[in-house]
């Protein structure tokens, strides 16, 4: 997700068109580079700039942006506007990849943490169990078991603390 706002960013890119992207900068406390390059994507692209509909790209855009840059020789900065990237950063990465381990390296990765196989609620029988899977319980159990038992001990001291308190205020 971006940092700022499409709107947002249309408004100083027009204003980058106008004036001096430096004032614009330390107006808005953003870095002028920044704004020439919201500035250059909205002159190429109008007022269909700062959309980015199809995330995450697909491979086959990915490979698509960098032809297109290779064989007009465009620089990083040109190509991601004309492209209406986020960044000339991202495309510095795809072709950095794709120099290195070829196409494969294009296709868009899942993000975040892999799902937890949660426990069946109706666990197998121990003897249908492997050595592997009772291990694998032993050791879930112990871990909960231990869990419980710190819960416990901290309401404990809990219970405990309140009650000194409530004897020293006597």
């Amino acid at each position: 997700m971006s940092k700022h706002h499409r709107a947002f960013k249309l408004k100083l890119a027009q204003l980058g068109q106008e004036g001096s992207s430096r004032a614009l900068g330390l107006k808005y406390k953003i870095n002028s580079s920044l704004i020439r390059y919201w500035s250059q994507v909205y002159r190429l692209n109008g007022a269909n700039s700062f959309l980015q509909e199809q995330l995450p790209y697909s491979c086959e855009f990915k490979l698509h942006v960098l032809k297109t840059m290779a064989t007009n020789h465009w620089s990083l900065t040109y190509t991601s506007a004309c492209f209406d990237l986020s960044s000339p950063g991202i495309l510095f990465q795809w072709q950095k990849l794709y120099a290195r381990d070829g196409i494969t390296r294009l296709k868009p990765k899942k993000k975040g943490r892999p799902r937890v196989t949660k426990h069946s609620s109706t666990p197998k029988p121990s003897e249908q169990m492997t050595e592997k899977e009772l291990r694998e319980e032993l050791d879930y159990l112990r871990a909960e078991n231990a869990v419980l038992k710190k819960l416990e001990a901290l309401a404990q001291a809990r219970t405990t603390k309140a009650k000194t308190k409530a004897k020293t205020k006597r």
